[in-house]
């Protein structure tokens, strides 16, 4: 983007639309596939394009539900940091979420199979 273009410049421009709106369960998914091997609040809010209140949000419920957990790096000098790892029923979480997912591409795909097929 330019220098001199504004907000506003950008999502007037056709490449800019192809853009859509994430379901919350996409957005739950997202946040504990990027915290498979562990992430930092920061991390995880630049990974899945989020606000701080959004991943604040997103952390809490994920914790309240038990799809995360949440380790202070011991490393990270006298104030420490916030790691979050996706626990084992956050690990189910994704495997289902996908398997939903594929099961939607596949219906699809079929469906639509179907529809040509009737055409000929």
């Amino acid at each position: 983007m330019s220098r001199n273009m504004n907000r506003r410049d950008v999502k007037n421009r056709s490449d800019y639309m192809h853009t859509r709106r994430r379901s919350r369960e996409e957005i739950l998914a997202g946040v504990l596939a990027s915290a498979i091997n562990g992430i930092t609040k920061t991390k995880m809010m630049y990974d899945n394009a989020l606000s701080f209140a959004q991943v604040k949000h997103y952390i809490n419920y994920a914790l309240e539900h038990g799809f995360i957990s949440m380790h202070e790096d011991s490393n990270a000098g006298k104030r420490g940091r916030c790691i979050y790892i996706t626990t084992e029923k956050g690990l189910r979480y994704l495997k289902f979420y996908e398997s939903l997912n594929t099961s939607k591409a596949k219906a699809s795909i079929s469906s639509k199979s179907l529809e040509e097929g009737d055409r000929l």
